[in-house]
């Protein structure tokens, strides 16, 4: 049999469970989180489009953790400088968004500066020209980098350590499949920059199969026919 709990234990544990998620936003700030639109697998997985952010419907994505009050600057810096990009995209100036198959990725001046999986919870952010992340955010973990290598670890409330080799591990592991969408979304970019329509048209989407032509052999009996038929007309 369930026991009810007090009212006041329910709204603490409600408020907790609350506390305990990982913040959200949308990649429009004209748009809250709650009405940002996740498109199924079947809009991701139509030709790559690129969009403008202004026309663009929002997604939701893991907003980036606020530095815990007292970190050394040198631990606040990766998340104010992934911050900062976070605002440029919601702000929308300047940026277009690539709407691909494994996910997302985001543009400001033609350089890709933050990508992002389907479900927006996977998220890596990349100065301009650069293939290797320097921020990436995996649940309720996000991890700084500085050469490729790993240097700190940041729950959700911002806070920082250095990261232990399980961390190390992670914080690996997201970098490369971050460096991977960053290069799947390039190939993205290109590939609807070369098919500005969408290649919507069925015999020229993806792996959809052309209509056969006629045979040689159905065309010449298909022209016999027609000759025994103009001379039986003409007797």
């Amino acid at each position: 049999m369930l026991k009810s709990l007090p009212l006041t234990a329910l709204v603490a544990a409600l408020a907790l469970g609350a506390c305990n998620q990982a913040p959200k936003t949308t990649d429009n700030e004209s748009v809250a989180v709650e009405n940002a639109v996740a498109p199924d697998d079947s809009t991701l997985n139509e030709a790559p489009v690129v969009e403008d952010a202004d026309d663009a419907t929002a997604v939701t994505v893991a907003a980036v953790p606020k530095a815990a009050a007292g970190i050394a600057a040198a631990d606040a810096a990766p998340l104010h400088d992934a911050g900062t990009i976070e605002d440029e995209i919601r702000d929308g100036k300047n940026v277009q968004r690539i709407r691909y198959g494994d996910g997302w990725a985001w543009t400001r001046g033609g350089k890709i500066v933050r990508t992002a999986d389907r479900d927006g919870k996977e998220v890596a952010y990349f100065r301009p020209g650069e293939g290797k992340p320097f921020f990436v955010q995996r649940g309720d973990r996000s991890y700084a980098f500085q050469g490729g290598k790993p240097t700190r670890e940041f729950d959700h409330d911002g806070k920082a350590r250095a990261p232990d080799a399980d961390r190390v591990r992670e914080a690996d592991e997201a970098a490369t499949k971050a460096h991977d969408r960053r290069e799947q979304a390039e190939q993205a970019r290109d590939h609807a920059r070369d098919n500005p329509r969408g290649d919507h048209d069925r015999d020229h989407r993806p792996g959809a199969t052309p209509s056969p032509a006629p045979s040689p052999t159905a065309t010449s009996d298909h022209g016999r026919d027609r000759d025994r038929d103009r001379d039986r007309d003409r007797h």
